[in-house]
């Protein structure tokens, strides 16, 4: 089995854990407040900002973000620019 579906499943678990915790009155919950609120706010969020990572680049191939494309005959020219440049 792959090692991020038992992480998927330990997620949903923990899922879990805090949804019936939250069902439970505060006199009667089984976990104390640090545990519930660690769970809660660090430890499930940073697992599941860990399995949704996407690496692709924020502004992959946009116009307004990047880089603007360079087409060949832009570098040939620019080469051949800083070629006679250099021979002068």
């Amino acid at each position: 089995m792959n090692e991020f579906k038992v992480i998927e499943e330990a997620l949903a678990l923990l899922k879990g854990v805090i949804e019936r915790e939250n069902k439970r009155h505060e006199m009667d919950g089984h976990l104390p407040p640090s545990m519930k609120d660690l769970l809660e706010y660090e430890i499930i969020p940073m697992l599941q900002n860990e399995l949704d990572y996407d690496p692709t680049p924020q502004h992959l191939y946009d116009n307004g973000g990047g880089e603007p494309a360079v087409k060949s005959s832009e570098i040939h020219h620019a080469a051949w620019v800083q070629h006679q440049a250099m021979h002068s």
